[in-house]
């Protein structure tokens, strides 16, 4: 055979074997897409939307429809946008005429009317089921881009069955599963992470028009979708030195003719170029999503509440923000998030049964440790152990996937905002395109110990997809006990992100069960999926009619796990302390480990005093005295409650009757230093200061170290002038904070 013929029949193979290639990739991905598709649909019509997403809804609505950006800045607006794209073509009701909230919210931090706002709009005026299901679906759209990234970097640098692996871990994975169907920047921001620095490590071997344009436009999309875009900075930074000082040469092919750039400066001329025209793209995306438009609200008709920070940092921020809102160097609602961002930066955490205002340093090594399924976790720890056997002629590729995750990773342990595996999404990528590497060497390897071991992983994390569906927001793996036991370790969207209202129905259905008391984390309205809630506000409101004073309180407490296990965190320290106890019990359902259902004594008094409690905060003050009153009734003994019906009428003005209720209260528990306080406190209200002193002496012979018995002491007797032993009292108060000041939670 000549040399042109074996030439020839060279390229013939090669066409073949690229035809084959790409028939077998469009397989593949076609099968992702299915099935992926199927998971997360299926799972999130099984789902109420989780606590944020129709303000994220709502945000996107109004910045496509009405060009207002003053709802939730705290998180740019892309995807927001994207999600909200489809509704531009439905019939959605404005709810803004009728409903005063909406002008409320430019007078406020974000948060506060802004939630009540959003499910008025979604669950009362339009179909919230119908609306939510085509913005979820944008999202999905993003996720299964990411997947088919996964791939085709996995593919380059590894081949073809290398990427099938990756995309495996991908499309099954219950983290990526949970939050692709999430209307949140989580997910989406990991999409312009990875593929933004899929293009970047391009761009450092090949520099084409092509791999700079979609490296800066990512970059661009990944400013606009999440405040912590510049945690890729660092990260593109570092690939881009590892490849100055490298022996490889760069080749520059943006001009016809490819040239090589071989020494140090020429390639840091590169890195700089790279970097400068990210920054221009993510400056330039920043005015574009707001349409180049400083004023949040349109024409400028009022500010946009700008958060107060605190006082240690007030001063410098105070100057910066100045001089941005001077120059209007960025958007107004770009600039109120930033500071808001900044204010709530130390976040209070649960980890391990423990809170900490500061967060835990170990919260996001533990998160991934349960969170991260363990044949993952395992396949990572033989990556990290044997794949530099298999990688170490390619370390440069091996940083590429190792340097993201380890950064990112690093730049989340540092930062203490500690509110979930979400915030580590972006890592995953790159280690499954790593585990694909290293599975497919093992594998290659031909050993048949190695290829069972790989056999019962891949069926193990298998089983973790079909286990947890369709509850993969509230996934834990074995390490944690499974999801049931998740929540001694973790809280928040880790478990229960308030998606679990549609299941919570299915389970009354099922179970006869026609009202429930409901307690409940989240945004979504249960009447909207036929739930009686004891505590709705049409209950509510109709239990103030004189024609319905009698309670019948329903038998069955459905809980959400935040308030019940991170009560001190999510609540107030009364409503905190009366689920306490529930901790102990064992539920009688766990909708989705979720939301816990408990059956109650209605021959107990408790389960009153707790109702007393929840519906006057809710301001139904009428139902609450019915409440207490039944208490009453089932035990005249029970001072708490007459304690508790002294502080409801306090409350109304109501001085006399609450003096009658505080001395029955002490009468039948006489060290109860409570009621003594409150006694003092309503002489005070009253303008009988002597008589309030002597309570407050009374309350402090019994509690010492009662704080706001000192306090209020202070103020009585500073009210008749007696300034010096008001001064004691105050101090001693502080003395007493000081010396109570809970240590810093120890990280376990």
């Amino acid at each position: 055979m000549s040399a042109q013929q074996a030439r020839q029949v060279g390229n013939n193979i090669g066409k073949s074997n690229g035809k084959r290639n790409w028939q077998t990739s469009t397989l593949v991905i076609g099968v992702f897409v299915i099935v992926f598709g199927f998971l997360t649909i299926t799972s999130f019509t099984q789902q109420s939307p989780t606590i944020d997403e129709p303000v994220h809804l709502l945000g996107g609505y109004s910045y496509l429809k009405w060009g207002d950006f003053r709802v939730n800045p705290e998180h740019p607006p892309l995807v927001k946008m994207w999600a909200a794209l489809p509704l531009l073509w439905m019939d959605v009701h404005d709810p803004r005429p009728a409903n005063a909230l909406w002008k409320q919210i430019l007078g406020t931090e974000p948060g506060g009317p802004v939630y009540p706002f959003a499910r008025d709009m979604f669950f009362a005026r339009n179909d919230a089921a119908r609306l939510f299901f085509y913005a979820k679906l944008q999202i999905i759209i993003l996720s299964i881009v990411l997947g088919i990234f996964v791939y085709l970097w996995s593919c380059e640098l590894f081949g073809i069955k290398a990427a099938i692996v990756s995309l495996f871990l991908y499309g099954l994975d219950p983290n990526i599963l949970a939050h692709s169907a999430i209307i949140h920047t989580d997910l989406p921001f990991a999409v312009w992470f990875f593929i933004g620095t899929y293009f970047f490590c391009r761009a450092l071997t090949e520099l084409t028009w092509v791999n700079l344009l979609l490296a800066t436009v990512v970059f661009g999309c990944a400013a606009i979708t999440k405040h912590s875009f510049m945690a890729i900075v660092p990260v593109w930074v570092i690939l881009g030195m590892i490849k100055i000082f490298s022996s490889e040469p760069q080749s520059r092919a943006l001009v016809a003719g490819s040239r090589l750039a071989s020494s140090r400066i020429q390639k840091m001329f590169v890195l700089m170029g790279l970097i400068s025209c990210a920054a221009i793209a993510a400056y330039f995306s920043i005015w574009a999503v707001y349409g180049f438009r400083f004023n949040a609200v349109p024409g400028g008709e009022a500010p946009l509440f700008m958060p107060q920070i605190p006082p240690a940092h007030k001063s410098i921020v105070e100057i910066i923000r100045s001089f941005l809102f001077e120059h209007r160097i960025f958007p107004e609602a770009l600039i109120s998030g930033y500071l808001y961002n900044f204010k709530i930066w130390k976040h209070s955490a649960y980890l391990l049964g423990k809170i900490s205002e500061d967060g835990f340093w170990s919260y996001f090594p533990i998160a991934f440790a349960v969170k991260t399924p363990l044949p993952t976790l395992l396949m990572l720890a033989v990556s990290a152990g044997w794949g530099w056997m298999f990688f170490k002629k390619r370390l440069t590729v091996l940083l590429w996937l190792i340097i993201p995750a380890l950064v990112y990773f690093a730049l989340a342990v540092l930062s203490r905002f500690n509110l979930g595996i979400r915030h580590l999404l972006p890592i995953y990528p790159f280690l499954f395109v790593l585990i694909g590497a290293t599975v497919h060497e093992l594998w290659r390897e031909g050993l048949r110990s190695a290829r069972g071991g790989l056999l019962v992983l891949g069926f193990w994390y298998l089983w973790s997809a079909v286990s947890s569906y369709p509850h993969y927001l509230s996934f834990f793996n074995e390490l944690a006990g499974g999801p049931e036991h998740g929540h001694k370790v973790l809280l928040d969207s880790n478990l229960d992100w308030g998606q679990d209202l549609k299941g919570l129905k299915r389970w009354m259905e099922r179970n006869g069960v026609t009202r429930v008391q409901l307690v409940y984390f989240g945004t979504a309205d249960p009447k909207y999926y036929g739930i009686d809630d004891f505590y709705s506000t049409e209950n509510l409101i109709r239990s103030q009619l004189p024609a319905s004073r009698p309670v019948d309180l329903p038998e069955h407490l459905a809980v959400s796990a935040n308030f019940l296990f991170g009560g001190e965190l999510f609540l107030p320290g009364e409503l905190a302390e009366r689920f306490r106890p529930y901790r102990s019990r064992q539920p009688i359902a766990s909708i989705g480990s979720s939301l816990l259902v408990y059956r109650l004594n209605l021959a107990d008094p408790r389960v009153y005093e707790d109702g007393a409690i929840i519906t006057a905060r809710k301001g139904a003050l009428n139902l609450a005295e019915a409440l207490l009153d039944k208490a009453l009734q089932l035990d005249r003994g029970n001072a708490n409650a007459y304690f508790q019906l002294a502080n409801l009428m306090a409350r109304q003005g109501k001085f006399d009757e609450a003096v009658k209720h505080y001395r029955e209260a002490v009468r039948i528990k006489p060290d109860f230093g409570e009621s003594y306080l409150g006694l003092g406190r309503v002489m005070a209200a009253d303008g009988r200061f002597g008589e309030a002193i002597e309570y407050f002496r009374a309350a402090l012979r019994i509690k010492p170290e009662y704080v706001e018995a000192h306090e209020n002491l202070g103020q009585a007797l500073a009210r008749q002038g007696r300034v010096a032993e008001a001064a004691q009292h105050y101090q001693e108060a502080l003395r007493i904070l000081r010396q109570n000041r809970a240590p810093p939670v120890r990280d376990p």
